[in-house]
């Protein structure tokens, strides 16, 4: 048996990979058909009835953490900003491995060949973000090199598409800032099937896996994983800063990218900024109570309503485009950067009110004397 094999049969323990179900959009949602998470998964890992369930054949790869808009699944020990604090040890103890003048980082799979004895592991390239990549070009590093095997060979081939996201979405930002001759290269080396670990090896992946389960231990005496990221993203129907999102922002902030860019709007994007048809509204604030970080509200005055997107919390999870009932809802074809950053109310929409004739309700002026409910209720027409 390799030593590999032995390594893992000793430490392998109880998955960290948890899900916040109540931010699931078909928990929020009955009549969402997003599965992105159970797509990607490599293992079969996942089942959603309606909100995920994580069974035991997870791997903590990571995919579902990246893949998912309203940031379902989360695993401290490998979120963007662990690994972004693993980045920043490399450069600032000076492990860097320099070509010329050019800094290095290196990345790379499971079924790939380590160049670089600080080179870090994922189990799937994809799980890379444009957090890991903006994060490292403004630490300092000239160039990532990106080492993977054979992807249409292995289980987790799904997350190659993953990985042209995020290299799409940065490069977006970075010649935005001004820096062009920041480098990413993906190389294709397959591990040789008889490698085995050797003894420098098998000692460093035993003082990483000490240091994570002593991390995940002393945690878990404080409070557990789950109550610290429900307590940072908070209670329904409260504003919720996620956290992936919640980190691009600071890196965006702390850099200057203010007033420097307007970005075109993707499906791809973890952000986006949504438009209301006035004519079209009805007035039945689906869009209000289904938002997941609360970035939508209203205000009502007198026969008046008014909504209001708080950009800066929208995570383009397009649950209240796909849950409108009037088709009312679509996203800004242009997105101002400073709409993204700054924590700011807009309003989007302003809404003549009547009163249903049944029952009372408040409902746009345009669209009916009945409100929804009791056309349903007793078989009225629009």
């Amino acid at each position: 048996m390799s030593a590999g094999i032995i390594l893992k049969e000793v430490l392998d323990d109880e998955h960290k990979t948890f899900a916040l179900s109540d931010l699931c959009k078909r928990v929020l949602y009955r009549k969402s058909t997003c599965s992105r998470c159970v797509n990607i998964c490599p293992q079969n890992a996942i089942s959603l009835n309606p909100g995920p369930n994580i069974n035991d054949d997870c791997t903590d790869c990571g995919l579902c953490q990246v893949v998912c808009p309203t940031e379902v699944f989360q695993n401290e020990l490998s979120s963007d900003r662990n690994l972004l604090s693993k980045v920043e040890g490399i450069y600032k103890n000076d492990r860097v491995q320099c070509s010329g003048d050019r800094k290095l980082l290196f990345f790379h799979c499971h079924r790939a060949e380590k160049q670089d004895r600080n080179s870090l592991f994922l189990h799937c390239l994809g799980r890379i973000t444009t957090n890991i990549i903006l994060g490292a070009a403004l630490l300092g590093f000239d160039k990532i090199i990106l080492t993977k095997g054979n992807c249409s060979q292995c289980h987790y081939h799904r997350g190659e598409k993953l990985i042209k996201n995020a290299l799409t979405t940065s490069q977006v930002f970075l010649e935005s800032k001004g820096i062009t001759l920041f480098e990413i290269k993906i190389e294709e080396k397959e591990k040789c099937n008889e490698a085995v670990l050797s003894r420098r090896d098998l000692f460093s992946m035993l003082s990483d896996k000490i240091k994570n389960s002593t991390a995940s231990f002393v945690h878990r005496t404080e409070t557990t994983i789950r109550e610290k990221m429900n307590n940072t993203i908070g209670s329904k129907g409260k504003k919720r800063h996620l956290p992936q999102i919640k980190l691009l922002k600071m890196i965006l902030r702390q850099n200057s990218f203010e007033n420097k860019m307007v970005i075109k709007y993707k499906s791809e994007l973890p952000f986006g900024k949504i438009k209301v048809d006035e004519k079209e509204c009805s007035a039945c604030g689906a869009c209000i109570s289904l938002c997941p970080t609360g970035a939508i509200t209203k205000k009502m005055e007198n026969d008046l309503l008014s909504l209001y997107v708080n950009a800066s919390l929208c995570n383009n999870c397009t649950l209240c485009k796909e849950a409108c009932p009037k088709n009312a809802i679509d996203f800004e074809t242009n997105i101002d950067i400073t709409d993204i950053l700054e924590d700011k109310k807009e309003m989007i929409a302003r809404i003549k009110l009547v009163s249903c004739t049944i029952c009372g309700e408040k409902i746009a002026k345009e669209k009916s004397t009945r409100c929804s409910t009791c056309q349903k209720r007793y078989g009225l027409p629009d």
